[in-house]
């Protein structure tokens, strides 16, 4: 949606999802297909492909899904959802109580986004931004996400639908070489292997199961260790009838030797009426959050010690294909799992040798093995995770992470918790990030109800927006105050635009001139600014930019256009790329014809930094730096000139004097465009003849390098 479009009564509520796996997809999906008033979803996925995630991304066939097929519809409310899709996808032969490989399910999630965006409301868009989230900064009514690539998002809600995040190796494994480690899911963790090798597996679980799967598809011979404290496997599905409920959240103990009490009851009675067990611990389903909520915090912290690993191979089975499968190996001597810790690890020069203490004997058993994939699942302790957006929600202080060392504190709507407490109003997340509130909050039954609940909370502020403005009609877009001036070198007739914002204090350049750095500086000074980012409008012919000088002495970032041919820049930007500081936000628009890398700059949809692409009753001439006469009449036509007639531009030279004019005077006073057509301006750019800028030859260089120049001094010996 283009919002600049001046005749809207309402202006779209920005939402980034930060995170495209199944549970940032599933948002994006419910807020798709339910959205009405205007919105613009924005999903930040680092991976070239949404929804799948670590789950559903495995490119192994025989990756089952822990779930059958009838159970595992992306809706709560359409109980076949998933079944009529594999039914129209060639999965005729797939029935409820089948096992689908994961590959198939992350096929079936993007399909749904899909489906859901194009059937979506014409007011309501979507936009798959493929970067990292690096840092978030809450204003009192916005958020800002600052992304790897130097782009910044200005929303008004952000879900962090962050996943899980790579598991914690033991400490004795620790400091071993990176030859003989690696994580489960990396891409290379049982690559290059011989028959002959030995592996040992950390972890006994599900994600065990998954790599002894991978390991015998591919043929792999050799020997498979498998350790774990516990050394419990995962036990496989089976067909049960439905048991009835029988503990109740109100009357039910509060403690988790009671409940433990009560399971352990139930199961030597459903098992004396021929009755599987499975079926009591399946009835348990659908109170476990609200059991887990009533206990107290010590109580829950005696179930992670005593009976959380029981509770895991219980509650979280395999398919009956998978169990085969392991049930072979270890038939064979090919699979030997352990239960122990492990006390310390020797590095040797083709191998590792691996002392395990036994848990029943508390005897020493050593283990040479060639490899150890570390397979102990997610790490979801935020106190130890090493990511650059939790460092900055941490710094900030806007989350709070749980009491268990599991996820972090978030409401009952899935509302962030900050440091001091307080539910935020702009940030929200779901799925693993909550174990510690909800203890069962991982799998899709519990995922895509609140994918959907949050969807609903996230809407409701639309509504709560559009009433707003409906009260207030003068509002279309945001324009928020921002301190603005416009600096002038006589010598080149150079305009260099300083914009700030009032609030934070940061400030950009734009078009800095080498000679007029004191200048800058001055009142970069006086308003009591620091000076953020130095930006080029393009590469320049007629002056040295400021950019390097000003980068040494103030410590900003220097942002070029991209493909400009321009190196040392720290940042590069492109079309519809922004660069956002506090409330002030800029959008680069490519307009290239002066030069084939030339961008304007739209500034709080309102100040149009036009740069050498149109000046006050003329332009930029297009005879070098491979300008282009037809690029830059199609970029000023049709991307300058379709923008509110009201639109200040404020352009990168004028040598009359003049300072500002507006979008409607040069659509109908400027000679360059009035009137003509796209041959008659070609014709007239082609026949100028004018002379090269004096500094050409020792401006171009120096701007390629952001104004980096060689002092006498470079030459000295």
């Amino acid at each position: 949606m283009n919002n600049t479009i001046f005749n809207l009564r309402v202006s779209p509520v920005n939402i980034a999802i930060i995170g495209g796996g199944f549970s940032g997809s599933l948002v994006a999906a419910n807020l798709l297909r339910h959205a009405t008033t205007p919105l613009s979803i924005k999903l930040i996925e680092r991976n070239s492909e949404v929804g799948r995630g670590v789950a559903y991304g495995t490119p192994v066939d025989c990756h089952l899904l822990n779930v059958p097929a009838g159970k595992m519809s992306a809706f709560a409310d359409e109980p076949n959802h998933f079944l009529n899709w594999l039914h129209s996808n060639g999965h005729e032969q797939v029935t409820a109580s089948t096992f689908v490989p994961r590959r198939v399910y992350g096929d079936y999630v993007q399909a749904t986004l899909k489906a859901a965006q194009d059937n979506a409301s014409a007011n309501v868009q979507f936009e798959r931004i493929v970067d990292e989230a690096i840092a978030i900064e809450t204003k009192s009514s916005s958020t800002i996400i600052y992304l790897s690539s130097g782009q910044c998002l200005d929303v008004q809600k952000a879900v962090l639908a962050l996943g899980n995040f790579p598991a914690i190796l033991p400490k004795p494994i620790a400091s071993l070489n990176k030859q003989y480690v690696k994580d489960a899911w990396s891409s290379h963790a049982i690559a290059d292997l011989n028959s002959e090798d030995a592996i040992l597996l950390i972890g006994t679980g599900l994600t065990m199961a998954d790599t002894v799967v991978a390991l015998r598809q591919q043929g792999f011979q050799g020997k498979i260790h498998a350790v774990s404290r516990h050394g419990l496997m995962p036990y496989r599905h089976k067909s049960t009838m439905p048991y009835p409920a029988f503990i109740d959240v109100e009357t039910a103990p509060k403690t988790a030797r009671g409940l433990l009490h009560i399971v352990r009851q139930e199961l030597r009675s459903a098992l004396s009426q021929g009755q599987d067990w499975r079926g009591v611990i399946d009835a348990i389903r659908p109170v476990t959050q609200q059991l887990w909520q009533t206990l107290p915090l010590p109580e829950q912290k005696r179930f992670l010690r005593h009976v959380k690993a029981y509770w895991e191979v219980h509650r979280h089975r395999i398919a009956e294909e998978i169990a085969q499968v392991l049930d072979a190996a270890m038939e064979s001597g090919q699979l030997i799992h352990y239960a122990g810790r492990i006390q310390s690890c020797q590095q040797l020069e083709n191998g590792v040798n691996v002392k395990i203490c036994d848990r029943g004997t508390h005897k020493d058993i050593v283990l040479r093995v060639n490899r150890i994939i570390n397979c102990t699942g997610a790490n979801c302790d935020y106190r130890r995770l090493q990511h650059p957006l939790v460092a900055s929600l941490q710094e900030q202080r806007l989350i709070r992470a749980n009491s268990l060392s599991m996820g972090i504190d978030t409401a009952a709507n899935g509302a962030l918790i900050d440091a001091d407490g307080k539910a935020s109003e702009m940030l929200y997340t779901l799925g693993t990030p909550r174990k510690g509130n909800l203890w069962e909050t991982t799998a899709v039954p519990e995922i895509r109800l609140q994918a959907a609940s949050l969807a609903q909370e996230l809407l409701k502020s639309l509504n709560v927006h559009a009433n707003a403005v409906e009260r207030n009609l003068s509002f279309t877009l945001r324009k928020p105050v921002m301190l603005f001036r416009q600096l002038f070198d006589k010598e080149s007739s150079t305009y260099t635009y300083l914009i700030a914002d009032p609030e934070t204090k940061t400030a950009i350049l734009v078009d800095s001139v080498l000679e007029q750095v004191e200048r800058d500086l001055k009142v970069l000074q006086q308003l009591d600014l620091t000076l953020r980012y130095c930006l080029e409008t393009h590469i320049h012919a007629d002056h040295i930019t400021g950019t390097d000088r000003l980068r040494s002495l103030t410590g900003c970032l220097a942002v070029v256009p991209e493909n400009s041919a321009a190196i040392f820049a720290d940042q590069y930007i492109g079309d519809g790329n922004i660069l956002q500081l506090g409330s002030v936000q800029i959008r680069a628009i490519a307009t290239p014809g002066h030069t084939n890398s030339h961008l304007a700059y739209l500034v709080n949809d309102t100040h149009l930094l036009t740069g050498d692409a149109l000046f006050i009753g003329g332009c930029g001439r297009t005879d070098f730096q491979n300008g282009d006469a037809g690029a830059l009449y199609d970029a000023v036509t049709q991307k300058l000139f379709v923008l509110p007639e009201d639109t200040l531009v404020y352009p990168a030279h004028d040598y009359q004097g003049r300072t500002v004019s507006t979008i409607g005077e040069e659509k109908r006073w400027n000679p360059r465009f009035a009137g003509r057509t796209r041959n008659q301006f070609i014709e007239q750019m082609n026949n100028l003849n004018l002379p090269q800028p004096k500094k050409i030859l020792e401006a171009v260089p120096a701007n390629q390098q952001c104004g980096r120049v060689l002092l006498a001094l470079d030459y000295q010996i």
